[in-house]
């Protein structure tokens, strides 16, 4: 079934950015955008996430999700959110009292991976987790390209700005090869820490 090439969605600038297939928690301070929060949960209906930016403007390239639950306190919302599918952002504007955009959906372009490649990355991956998880959880890597490539992103000790250039990254076997460099960075330094 072909997808459109456009669509039209409610849109939300985050402080994090959120990954297709992998649930994350989110805060959010400014309660500007309740009413298309409040909306898309009372009608199960999905979002865009986009990082703002510095110059508080939506990143081009973000991913639609659902909320799944949503927690209020004097500080602001917690929210639990589903990330979906990237998604290009072409154009936005306010709507009453949300922001809308249109977008064009980006799946990750097919690509080759090297089974060695995959392997280590599912390594790496699996030495940090045991490394930076407090809880000393075991942790289940996913086995598609795709899935490992997002659920790296979103678990490794990256700024937001680093997430967001993986985010963009159009191949899973790129967004692979730039974990890869960024793990063993961070692994060195961890390792330099603990034999210190």
């Amino acid at each position: 079934m072909p997808m459109r090439d456009t669509f039209t969605m409610g849109l939300l600038p985050v402080p994090q950015v959120i990954f297709p297939g992998i649930v994350s928690s989110l805060s959010i301070k400014l309660r500007t955008f309740a009413p298309s929060v409040r909306a898309a949960i009372a009608h199960d209906q999905s979002l865009v996430f986009a990082l703002e930016r510095h110059d508080r403007q939506p990143s081009a390239v973000a991913t639609t999700g659902r909320v799944l639950g949503l927690e209020e306190s004097a500080d602001g919302w917690q929210l639990k959110v589903a990330g979906i599918q990237r998604a290009h952002l072409l154009s936005y504007g306010h709507q009453g009292n949300a922001l809308v955009g249109k977008f064009r959906y980006a799946s990750d372009e097919e690509e080759t991976i090297p089974p060695l490649l995959l392997e280590e990355a599912w390594a790496l991956a699996s030495e940090l987790w045991a490394m930076v998880d407090e809880r000393g959880s075991h942790v289940s890597l996913p086995q598609a390209p795709a899935l490992l490539s997002y659920w790296i992103a979103a678990h490794i000790p990256l700024n937001a700005a680093t997430q967001q250039e993986l985010l963009e990254i159009p191949t899973s076997r790129g967004r692979l090869a730039k974990e890869i460099s960024l793990m063993r960075t961070l692994l060195d330094g961890l390792r330099t820490q603990q034999s210190g």
